[in-house]
């Protein structure tokens, strides 16, 4: 609050008028929000409060902000565009803060105006948040959040038995990461939780364990420095044990990129990471991290015991210490491939750089080119095809016990593969194992990588001696491969080799023949790519090893028109039209009936429909509760409120609720059905807060782990994709609340994402980029689809027919309505995204902007009536589902 003497200060307008800062909201700081609610915007924002100028300021004048009295280095001034061209003052409070409840006085004093007007001194109370104890009502939903963070934790190196931890054990934390403990990624994929808990907290409520309190105050610095002599060895004396904390931010708005202190080390953390090393024998480095980096670090230092933490919500605090202590066994697997080095990774020729290449904002006007020369050699089909050494291999995580894992009676019917998994635990230890199967086919038709994924299964918990049998059935649409010449997915003859254990560098089992060629699904040839390139081949490596010549910014180009030609699918028609109607249908009527929901449509005017297809706008100001949008409610027809949330972890609303692991960290769970349970849970908690759609699973291709999204993605295998997420989708849905499967296709970077256009072979697409959405709806249908910012192939996914009519609903038979990602309207044109399929144009507005396009669109014949009736009708259905009587 602003303190009595400056409550009746007003804002100036006048040249010769004094600045005057303001409050944005609520006068708290949540220190567990490490990189807070405006990281989003501006990167250098991380764990600042902001405040507002009242006039534009001159950033060149240093001014002087105490907390308490203390000066407060690094105060961020500027002017922010994405905020109304509104001057802030961003104070980093981050690791100086850090008491709940307590009260913070703020000082400001020094700074100028545009005008050379000197501001007069101001006063704020800045509150902490208050501690929040966990309460029954959500006991069930917190268990839940603490058991996905628990498995989604990655044991990669453990030298010497470091870990689990003695009891008793001092821990010497080092690292500005120790205060920068992320819980989850930023944008879309963001929790608002209950309370969460940090590795510090956890460690402090434990009996068994104890930190050193004066190194953790030290590292309030948030700088990863080497602490003064004397103090490492007050250290070494209390105990051999260090953890170093590497943390790195990442999420929707802006890539990663290969520069030291994001993918690479900084100079700093190697310095550190070094001296610890040297210092402690038994140093421990925690990987808090929404991504893969460079690791080598573990190998070039005496590092003893290395984990991959991710982000793992509001639980992730204890179910580190669980995880160290040994009161439960790691059983969490890589989702993707660490690389020994970034350049390793061919996707990196193509990738959009921001160490190399001009800054490029989600909302930046350069087209980009990002041309996929690796082709189908993603991940582990790259790294293993063409024996490329990994830091850590695909499917990779240690346990603190052994497993033996044996396959046998290995058959092929014809249609499935089928074998029987014996898996012991042969070890002292109670714990889970990941059984995973992998196939290498013949190349009698198509080159094909060493391996893939066909089959996975998560054990139960197994005592030592304990043995679970597995019985392994693999239809043989799994070990198909696209022919474009064919324009099918065939299964082709010749030998199979299959591959059974705990990582994709699994040993081969066994072997099984295919005597001819047979086309298991005839397809029809969907977004092909008009652009010649070559395609990454084992059968010349060096030759067609990717160069990235294609990709980059496209100098000169000013929109995605023309779009390339989609062939185009008819409508279905109906009967009725609005005025031939015997008798108004009302919403409740389709709930009774949901076939009705044509006849509903029918009956709608032009201006109707338009205006249901075009979403009522967001509620992301001060003022909502930070629903994503709504659906507009006609007058006359009984429409009820239907509000949509981002989501993937949690309900990402500016209301408290649960905070699950993000997408990346459930998937390293590898359990199916704890991520079922996940999306239960999150279900559940949507129904509570009345949000009947969650903007979510995301779940795109881990394609380069530069990707802004990577955390809240999934993984880079199609199949562990895709079967987590239509996994998550089900428990979502069974709770009563609509799921959306996003980004519909090839949405692999952030960098100007709606002027950038992927360019990817027909066969890589269905193989990699859209079978994790069709493995996802094998397993559950949802309710709705949302298309992709991107190109693909000349045409925006918005605007695509090909791809949803085509792909989505005549190859996979959705029914559920298609909506446009939020803003997508900015590059691509509204009747072409209604006619392609899209039925929901989002955030929108409440007035004539966008529904007269519609309308428009309509009488000059660029919209079929039919298709936007049918786009409606499959709007109004899921409405019917998943939303109460009223």
């Amino acid at each position: 609050m602003i303190e009595k003497e400056d409550q009746n200060l007003k804002s100036p307008a006048g040249k010769e008028e004094m600045p005057v800062l303001f409050e944005i909201g609520p006068a708290e700081y949540d220190f567990h929000d490490i990189d807070g609610l405006y990281f989003m915007l501006d990167r250098q924002l991380s764990g600042c409060y902001l405040l507002m100028w009242s006039k534009p300021m001159n950033p060149d004048v240093p001014g002087v902000v105490r907390l308490d009295g203390e000066v407060i280095a690094g105060c961020i001034i500027r002017c922010m565009p994405d905020m109304g061209n509104m001057w802030i003052l961003g104070i980093p409070l981050r690791g100086r803060v850090t008491e709940y409840g307590r009260e913070y006085r703020l000082r400001i004093e020094g700074y100028e105006d545009a005008d050379g007007n000197r501001m007069t001194p101001q006063e704020f109370l800045i509150k902490a948040i208050e501690k929040q104890e966990p309460g029954q009502q959500y006991a069930g939903h917190e268990k839940t959040a603490l058991e996905a963070a628990r498995e989604g934790i990655v044991l990669l190196k453990n030298e010497g038995n470091v870990l689990p931890l003695e009891e008793g054990t001092v821990l010497n934390l080092f690292g500005k990461g120790v205060h920068e403990f992320r819980i989850g990624a930023v944008g879309a994929g963001k929790i608002s939780p209950r309370y969460s808990i940090n590795f510090l907290e956890a460690v402090r409520e434990s009996e068994d364990y104890a930190f050193n309190e004066e190194l953790a105050d030290y590292y309030k610095c948030g700088k990863d420095e080497i602490p003064p002599e004397e103090m490492v060895e007050r250290a070494v004396k209390m105990s051999d044990t260090a953890v170093i904390f590497l943390s790195r931010p990442a999420g929707e708005n802006q890539d990663a990129s290969s520069a030291k202190g994001e993918y690479y080390l900084s100079d700093a953390e190697e310095t550190l990471i070094a001296n610890v090393a040297a210092a402690f024998p038994k140093t421990i480095v925690v990987l808090n991290t929404g991504y893969p980096i460079d690791v080598s670090f573990a190998e070039r230092y005496p590092v003893k015991g290395l984990i991959f933490l991710g982000f793992g919500g509001m639980l992730a605090g204890p179910a580190l210490l669980d995880i160290m202590s040994g009161a439960v066994n790691p059983s969490g697997k890589l989702p993707d491939t660490w690389a020994e080095d970034y350049f390793d990774i061919p996707a990196s020729q193509n990738f959009y750089d921001r160490a190399k290449c001009p800054e490029a904002n989600p909302e930046d006007t350069v087209y980009i080119d990002t041309c996929y020369e690796e082709d189908i050699y993603i991940g582990y089909r790259y790294f293993q095809t063409f024996k490329k050494k990994a830091a850590y291999p695909f499917g990779f995580g240690l346990s603190y016990t052994k497993f033996r894992i044996q396959p046998d009676k290995i058959r092929f019917s014809g249609d499935a593969l089928e074998m029987e998994v014996q898996v012991e635990n042969t070890g002292d230890r109670s714990g889970k194992e990941v059984v995973q199967i992998y196939i290498g086919k013949p190349e009698s038709v198509l080159e094909q990588p060493e391996k893939e994924l066909v089959c996975f299964e998560k054990t139960e918990e197994l005592r030592p001696g304990q043995i679970q049998q597995i019985h392994v059935y693999i239809p043989v649409s799994t070990m198909t491969s696209y022919s474009e010449e064919e324009k099918a997915y065939i299964f082709s003859k010749g030998q199979y080799r299959v591959y059974a254990g705990n990582s994709v560098e699994a040993e081969c089992c066994g072997i099984f023949e295919a005597e001819e060629t047979r086309i298991i699904r005839q397809a029809e040839p969907l977004m092909q790519c008009s652009r010649q390139f070559t395609h990454l081949s084992k059968r010349a490596p060096e030759d067609t090893w990717p160069k990235g010549k294609l990709s980059g910014i496209i100098a000169g180009k000013v929109s995605h028109l023309p779009y390339q030609k989609r062939r185009s699918y008819p409508a279905k028609h109906t009967a009725l039209t609005a005025g031939n109607a015997k008798e108004k249908i009302l919403f409740d009527e389709v709930r009774r009936s949901p076939g009705k929901a044509e006849e509903f449509a029918a009956q709608l005017t032009e201006e109707e429909l338009a205006r249901l297809t075009i979403c009522a706008s967001a509620g992301w100001g001060m003022e909502g509760i930070g629903e994503a949008g709504r659906v507009f409610r006609l007058e006359g027809y009984g429409l009820p409120e239907f509000p949509v949330s981002d989501g993937n972890s949690g309900v990402n609303l500016n209301v408290r609720n649960i905070g699950m692991p993000s997408g990346a960290t459930l998937c390293a769970s590898f359990n199916k059905e704890l991520i079922k349970e996940v999306g239960r849970v999150i279900g559940e908690e949507a129904k509570a807060l009345g949000i009947p759609l969650i903007l979510a699973p995301a779940f795109n291709i881990h394609r380069n782990p530069l990707n802004g999204r990577q955390p809240e993605y999934f993984s880079e295998d199609p199949l562990l994709s895709g079967t987590m997420a239509g996994c998550y989708a089900k428990g979502l849905e069974s709770a009563g609340v609509a799921a959306c499967y996003k980004h519909l296709a090839g949405n692999n970077c952030e960098s100007s994402r709606k002027r950038n256009q992927s360019l990817i072979s027909e066969r890589a697409l269905r193989e990699i980029y859209l079978r994790n959405f069709e493995y996802a709806m094998a397993i559950h249908m949802p309710a709705s689809v949302m298309t992709a910012y991107n190109a693909v192939n000349g045409c925006p996914a918005a605007a695509d027919e090909e791809l949803i009519q085509g792909f989505l609903r005549k190859e996979n038979g959705f029914e559920g309505f298609v909506m446009t990602d939020w803003t997508t309207y900015d590059t691509v044109d509204i009747p072409a995204m209604v006619q392609a399929g899209n039925c929901w144009i989002t955030p929108g507005s409440n007035d004539s902007v966008y529904t007269e396009q519609i309308v428009n669109a309509l009488r000059d014949g660029r919209i079929d009536p039919e298709r936007l009736r049918e786009n409606i009708a499959a709007l109004v259905r899921v409405m019917a589902e998943f939303t109460q009587e009223i």
